[in-house]
């Protein structure tokens, strides 16, 4: 499918990228349907005249947010990077290697040892980063255990590359904390992974040291 950019009346261009990915979502043979189509589909049928307000769960995007706007100094970063001329080619995959020092120079300053420029890999986004690690995780017979409810990409990316997932529930009734026990259960000599979001995403929560703690002991004397 094909899109373009149109003149809006101010001189400036505007691509239809959210038109042509709707109607591209929508476009589903049979009775399969996309997560994207289901949002889509959820959405049209919101009465717009109810007075409340609909909060979207199903995507964190902060750019839409005030607060969370890029700082003018990064802005100015990129565009005078791009005047330069320097850097109109592809960079290196694991990132451009003096952004790569500056991570390593700040992440360290909160570490008791130092990082290097080995140690930093820069991706496109979380689920560039995800993509990165399941794949260098993923073995013969092995398997990673995920959080139930969580990110949907883990199970998506695990499955790409044939990792059982292996899921333990969160409590409701416990702030969404791990089950702890349930983990001996499902964790063997074959688990290479647990995936731990803290701050979580979808709930919210945010773990104590000591609920860490547990989870991590119980999961090294298990695996």
């Amino acid at each position: 499918m094909a899109t373009h950019a149109s003149d809006n009346g101010s001189g400036h261009a505007e691509w239809r990228f959210a038109r042509a990915a709707k109607e591209g979502a929508l476009a589903v043979a049979g009775d399969k349907m996309s997560i994207r189509a289901a949002r889509f589909k959820i959405s049209a049928s919101v009465d717009g005249r109810d007075p409340r307000p609909v909060l979207p769960l199903a995507h964190g995007d902060p750019s839409v947010f005030p607060a969370f706007r890029t700082a003018a100094e990064a802005e100015d970063a990129v565009a005078a990077a791009l005047r330069t001329g320097k850097f109109n080619c592809y960079p290196a995959g694991v990132g451009l290697p003096e952004a790569r020092r500056a991570l390593a120079e700040h992440l360290s300053s909160d570490l008791p040892y130092k990082l290097s420029t080995d140690d930093i890999f820069l991706t496109a986004g979380g689920t560039q980063a995800i993509e990165v690690v399941v794949s260098v995780l993923a073995q013969p017979g092995a398997n990673i255990l995920l959080p139930r409810p969580g990110y949907p990409n883990y199970e998506a990316r695990a499955g790409l590359h044939n990792l059982q997932v292996r899921h333990f529930d969160l409590i409701p009734e416990r702030g969404w904390e791990i089950d702890i026990d349930s983990l001996e259960s499902i964790a063997d000599k074959n688990t290479t992974a647990m995936v731990i979001i803290n701050p979580n995403n979808p709930c919210g929560s945010v773990y104590t040291r000591e609920h860490l703690a547990k989870a991590w002991l119980l999961i090294s004397l298990t695996i």
